[in-house]
């Protein structure tokens, strides 16, 4: 009998935190419907147990917002993502290339890369590598209007500029409008700039 019990109270544990777990998604699905609402935007359900996804065009240019699970168990990011015709380099900003603005050590363009492996050399290609010295300027120039407006959640998040993006990653779940907001607008002024004048 006691074992039932025992068992019976464990069940019911998990059960409860099952319940709490499945109000939380809910709420944050509501937010989501809420931000989309707000943003003129699309609101679009990924099952019952994911927040969904906001689509929308802003100034004649198509953006996403979603969350998604990080690698390795990182946790939940938020991803801010914008069509971009990118004819330049590829480029990856860590955030604390804002900190310190321009902190070279967080800006990478795409390449092959050479690592010491035991005895061997190693080609990695299309990984990370430091900029060359003659895309620096352009690299300043094209985030320092950006880099000072203060926007303190760049310097917590990674920008990501492809081919055909431009995206803005973030750990945790956005969910202050006005913050997602800021965002946009920023992402598209550098898309704006990165089609106008490529970095090449």
């Amino acid at each position: 009998m006691d074992t039932f019990v025992g068992h019976a109270s464990i069940a019911g544990f998990f059960l409860f935190l099952l319940l709490i777990y499945c109000v939380h998604i809910q709420l944050r699905r509501r937010k989501y419907m809420q931000i989309a609402s707000e943003l003129g935007a699309e609101y679009q359900s990924q099952g019952l147990f994911k927040t969904g996804k906001i689509t929308a065009a802003g100034d004649h240019r198509k953006y996403t917002i979603e969350n998604k699970d990080g690698a390795r168990g990182s946790g939940i990011w938020t991803i801010i993502e914008l069509r971009c015709d990118n004819k330049g380099i590829p480029l990856y900003i860590h955030g604390h290339f804002f900190k310190n603005f321009p902190n070279w050590k967080y800006a990478f363009t795409l390449g092959n890369r050479t690592e010491r492996v035991f005895i061997a050399n190693i080609t990695l290609q299309n990984a990370g590598v430091p900029l060359e010295e003659k895309y620096k300027i352009e690299v300043q120039s094209l985030f320092q209007e950006f880099a000072l407006l203060d926007a303190q959640v760049f310097k917590k998040g990674n920008i990501t500029i492809g081919k055909e993006t431009i995206r803005f990653t973030v750990h945790g779940i956005l969910k202050k409008l006005d913050v997602i907001r800021q965002i946009v607008s920023i992402l598209t002024g550098i898309a704006e700039r990165i089609e106008s004048s490529p970095i090449a």
